[in-house]
């Protein structure tokens, strides 16, 4: 089999050569002809032979770096990734890690032994323990729990995955995946095998995931079942509705055929409800009419904006000096 890996970088390029020189030394299935794609996200400086000076006889048969014209952002790098694979290596696997070290390369064996040759599956690494704080775990938790709230699905895994040649296809041909790969996995229909990993620590430097961002990524995975979420929110606001009625229905009654409302309380009681009954009827159209004009957009593939992003792409291994 064909495997690419697909691995973003934006300044850690010490990590990066660490990652390549821990997947130099993997022992792969017999047959495995294993291919690593760097998508440099806007570096300050580009990555260079130094890369790879290294590497010789391990797994790896060559190294390239797409360099993207801009930042573009870490999903966003990822589809390119995906789309550039597809583009240049046909009926490939395609496996996506970040080069931090955060996703273990050791697993990589385990991944491709769960996939068996499905062209149309993905292995997701389903995060069995974390490396963060008790904090960050916290949020995670919340966000989990929140997803599972607004959109009825679990999500349980990151970029860490390996797809198959039709699952990367058709992820290249989903304007989702420009936002969040793990929320486009879910909603692409494609079969997902899970794989339990742990997360692992960095290999240099610091992270530039801040809690912005974070906060981000997290809204961009909602953004992928914005009709899901939107529904819920039009159920919400319509229960809302109904129970705001139903209190000024009672209110009414009790101020017309009963002497238990002391003046002035009904009319506070309706004006409230008047009010809120309003906004949830407000809510229902903006979240109908959002949901309507979202449905009625295609998108942008990603395959498709190669042309815009990518400003190079270079070999670094086999070296083009080589004899």
């Amino acid at each position: 089999m064909d495997l690419v890996i697909v691995t973003p970088v934006l300044n850690d390029w010490e990590s990066c050569r660490i990652l390549l020189g821990n997947i130099d030394r993997l022992a792969l299935p017999d047959g495995c002809r294993l291919s690593v794609l760097i998508v440099d996200d806007g570096s300050a400086r580009t990555g260079d032979a130094t890369l790879v000076l290294e590497l010789g006889g391990g797994s790896i048969a060559a190294v390239d770096v797409v360099q993207l014209a801009c930042n573009v952002g870490h999903q966003r790098a990822i589809a390119l990734g995906i789309s550039t694979a597809v583009t240049r290596k046909p009926g490939a696997f395609v496996l996506v890690m970040d080069c931090d070290g955060e996703d273990n390369p050791a697993e990589i064996p385990r991944l491709i032994q769960a996939i068996e040759g499905q062209t149309a599956a993905a292995v997701v690494a389903e995060r069995a323990r974390r490396s963060e704080g008790a904090k960050f775990r916290a949020g995670y938790a919340a966000y989990q729990a929140l997803f599972r709230m607004l959109v009825g699905k679990r999500i349980d895994f990151g970029n860490f995955c390996l797809l198959g040649p039709d699952a990367a296809y058709r992820l290249a041909h989903m304007a989702d995946t420009w936002n969040h790969l793990a929320a486009t996995l879910l909603r692409a229909r494609i079969r997902l095998i899970s794989v339990p990993t742990d997360r692992t620590t960095r290999y240099a430097g610091q992270s530039s995931m801040n809690m912005p961002s974070l906060v981000a990524h997290g809204l961009s995975a909602f953004a992928v079942f914005s009709d899901h979420v939107f529904a819920r929110l039009l159920l919400l606001a319509s229960l809302i509705g109904v129970g705001v009625a139903t209190i000024g229905i009672v209110v009414l009654c009790m101020r017309l055929f009963t002497d238990l409302a002391t003046p002035g309380w009904a009319s506070t009681v309706l004006g409230a409800s008047a009010i809120l009954f309003v906004q949830a009827i407000l809510i229902c159209l903006v979240a109908a009419v959002q949901m309507l004009a979202t449905r009625s957009q295609p998108g942008a593939q990603p395959i498709a904006l190669l042309p815009q992003f990518v400003r190079t792409i270079h070999t670094l291994l086999p070296r083009p000096d080589a004899a």
